[in-house]
């Protein structure tokens, strides 16, 4: 048994736990980050077959344009745009069916005349849905933190009632899209990603639409060489700056002292011991029903999770073409949702009932044609590419197959979606070389989630309780960087949460808006007394 001091200690190497470990790192604070893999980075990885990168879980990051887009703010103090190579993507993305081909172009004014061009009756809704996409990217701009002085003294008339309205109101995307559109085709166009974030509208918080397709809507990019080179970026950072990063290392417990946690012990695989270390603050970048119920002591459980649900997750078949996609289909859109007119233009309301009943190879997948772009996923020279098809899927639907069930309902799956995507793509299967497939079994395993979902809870309400709070309400000094906190599920809430996670130990939060709320009042005080002061300002110096 060793013991060592650190300031603060980070359970999990996902992209929460590497951008708090950054940045506090960058702050002068001795940082140690514990990760039970043998690599860091969580679903931001990369892993190979046949010499072919396998991109694990990034298809596009979202970038709104900067005055609107918090991940600039990260990437920028972190010195992340000179790490990583960010290749723009050509388009939002394509819409697939037997007869429709609708290719959604990046930058709103672009899809709105697209959308028109193809809606000319859903004109006003159409304006209206992206002025309301534009409002709430303005809303979430900036976190307090980051929030310039005039925006911050303007928050109470330029923001806060926004917020308010959002809070009480807690209007879902379904209710939304029924009041400004009457196309049940445009508003499933509209909502096609889905998948990524929810399985039902009509739950699905809109301001979480809102705020994911603002920023889609105005570009998108993907990290060259795949997820994994962010990881490695926040991961040197660490280093460089006098923090540790020890991998094959699984935390066992939080070690608390009173209510207070104290640091943790873990498991170190490979020199097959276990290691008690002390800090001031821990950082979990896990899902936080595993925290509670696995790594503290009984007693000190957050009875609000229990009420909360966990969001869908989905599958995965990672293909390698024999020719390089683009060159068989060079006019192809690097992300292509596929569906079928039927599907396209059922009526709106049915999507209330979620995708459960729906078989898992006849649901909505989007097909990701890495050789769109110059991805850097397989080596140069080499005329082969790399694709994946995904789509919803939910743990219940595989836990409790045997193994060799599972083996042949992989495969039943797989070549089912392949034969649709033959169907939109003629040789999509003769150019197949080889194929894996990753369900939400694999994720659980992986990154141990509740239900397999790499999404967290389900978005289904703002600013509520649709998430875990970021700070523990029953552990003092326990913080939460991932996925199952604010602002929610996917690579931009990851990074966001671990960046909050370490503002928030730096500086803690409400004292943070109360001293700036007093400043604000002290400058809104002067200004309005400018007519006595300055006045008797001037004849002072006379």
């Amino acid at each position: 048994m060793t013991n060592n001091k650190y300031d603060i200690v980070i359970i999990g190497s996902g992209l929460g736990g590497l951008t708090s470990g950054a940045y506090l790192a960058k702050q002068g604070k001795k940082v140690l980050v514990l990760e039970s893999h043998n690599i860091v980075g969580g679903c931001a990885t990369v892993y190979k077959r046949k010499n072919v990168k396998f991109e694990v879980g990034l298809h596009e990051m979202d970038m709104a344009k900067k005055s609107r887009e918090m991940k600039h703010v990260i990437f920028s103090k972190l010195g992340l745009y000179d790490r990583i190579n960010l290749v723009k993507l050509p388009q939002t993305w394509r819409i697939k069916t037997e007869s429709t081909d609708l290719i959604i172009p990046e930058g709103y004014e672009n899809v709105i005349n697209t959308l028109e061009k193809e809606f000319p009756e859903e004109k006003a809704g159409i304006r209206k849905y992206f002025s309301g996409l534009s409002r709430m990217m303005y809303m979430i701009r900036r976190v307090p933190y980051d929030l310039k002085f005039w925006d911050y003294f303007f928050f109470p008339v330029t923001t806060l009632p926004m917020i308010l309205y959002q809070l009480f109101k807690q209007k879902n995307t379904g209710e939304v899209l029924d009041s400004i559109i009457k196309s049940d085709k445009l508003k499933r166009i509209l909502n096609i990603n889905i998948t990524y974030y929810h399985q039902n509208p009509y739950e699905f918080t809109w301001y979480y639409h809102a705020c994911a397709q603002g920023a889609y809507y105005n570009s998108a990019y993907f990290v060259k060489g795949g997820s994994q080179n962010l990881s490695n970026a926040l991961a040197d950072i660490i280093k460089e700056n006098g923090g540790e990063i020890k991998v094959s290392s699984e935390v066992k417990k939080i070690n608390v002292k009173g209510n207070i946690a104290e640091g943790v012990t873990y498991f170190d695989k490979r020199a097959k011991q276990e290691v008690t270390v002390n800090a001031d603050y821990i950082i979990a970048n896990a899902a936080p029903q595993i925290v509670y119920d696995e790594l503290l002591p009984k007693g000190y459980e957050d009875k609000r999770i229990k009420k909360l649900k966990n969001s869908v997750s989905l599958y995965t078949v990672y293909i390698i073409f024999k020719k390089k996609f683009s060159e068989l289909y060079p006019n192809n859109a690097y992300s292509t949702f596929i569906s079928t007119e039927k599907k396209l233009n059922t009526d709106f309301k049915e999507e209330a009932k979620g995708q459960r009943g729906i078989p898992v190879e006849d649901r909505n997948f989007v097909f990701v044609d890495y050789s769109a772009i110059d991805s850097g996923l397989v080596e140069e020279g080499d005329n082969r590419s790399f694709g994946v098809l995904t789509g919803p899927s939910f743990l219940d639907e595989w836990k409790d197959l045997s193994d060799e069930e599972y083996k042949a309902r992989k495969k039943e799956m797989a070549e089912k979606l392949i034969d649709r995507a033959e169907q939109n793509y003629p040789g999509f299967r003769d150019n197949i070389e080889y194929y894996e497939v990753a369900t939400p079994k694999t994720i659980k395993r992986y990154i141990k989630t509740p239900d397999g979902t790499a999404y967290g809870f389900v978005q289904d309400a703002y600013l509520k309780k649709s998430r875990c709070v970021r700070v523990s309400p029953t552990v003092k000094n326990l913080h939460f960087a991932s996925a199952w906190n604010f602002p929610g599920g996917g690579f931009t809430g990851a990074l966001l949460s671990g960046y909050f996670a370490a503002r928030n130990i730096l500086f803690p939060l409400k004292p943070y808006i109360v001293l700036r709320f007093l400043l604000c009042a002290a400058v809104g005080t002067a200004i309005g007394t400018a007519y006595q002061w300055i006045p008797a300002l001037i004849n002072l110096f006379k």
